[in-house]
């Protein structure tokens, strides 16, 4: 695995707009996972793909704003000069859009969601800095083709850039992706659904580390 110079997050909060209950849930979840610990190795995702053009900068300004946690990476699932303009630490792509990052943003960690080989390579060639490879395992909320555990080992195997595990994960299925050679795990129903999402990142990075030290 060749380095980045970019240490990647051991967990992942993915903070999904289409998925909350309403907008005022999504910004509240925001603002309770402030609250979580001052370690770099925690990222929060923030995704709001059902925004219209002209709602997008608002709300971005409001999720950057409701964070207010400046060890813990703040990524942004969308357009970098976004993520730039509202004072993100990170951006994260969709597979279809790796190669259109753009050079003025390379002040950003970049991430990347990889299905493929294809894409990995992609993602290899255009300077990002750590894949997110799946769905792992199936999520409860959605019904998707599930690569499967054999398929991340290989494919985190051939990976020059570190890749971390999405799809299904839980402190049961944590224990499983630590068996490979992925730096982490990423986690969206697990943390929205969690009457305590900053108890339940904790636990997932905890139960994440409790397997990477044996």
């Amino acid at each position: 695995m060749k380095s980045t110079g970019v240490l990647p997050p051991e967990v992942i909060a993915i903070v999904d707009l289409s998925y909350a209950r309403g907008f005022e849930h999504w910004l509240h979840t925001i603002r309770r996972l402030s609250d979580l610990p001052r370690d770099p190795a925690l990222c929060v995702q923030i995704r709001a793909k059902t925004l219209s053009p002209d709602e997008v900068e608002k709300s971005a300004k409001l999720a950057r704003e409701a964070f207010q946690n400046d060890s813990v990476i703040l990524s942004w699932n969308g357009d970098p000069a976004m993520a730039t303009t509202c004072g993100y630490d990170a951006c994260h792509q969709s597979q279809a859009n790796i190669s259109k990052l753009p050079r003025e943003s390379a002040h950003l960690i970049h991430s990347a969601s990889v299905h493929d080989e294809a894409s990995l390579k992609e993602a290899e060639t255009c300077g990002v800095d750590f894949a997110v490879f799946g769905p792992v395992f199936e999520p409860h909320w959605k019904k998707v083709h599930v690569q499967g555990i054999d398929e991340l080992k290989r494919f985190t195997s051939l990976a020059r850039i570190p890749v971390l595990a999405i799809g299904g994960i839980n402190l049961d299925t944590v224990a499983t992706v630590s068996q490979t050679n992925a730096c982490g795990v990423a986690c969206l129903s697990g943390v929205m659904d969690a009457q305590n999402p900053i108890e339940a990142v904790v636990s997932l990075k905890k139960r994440w580390r409790q397997f990477q030290c044996t």
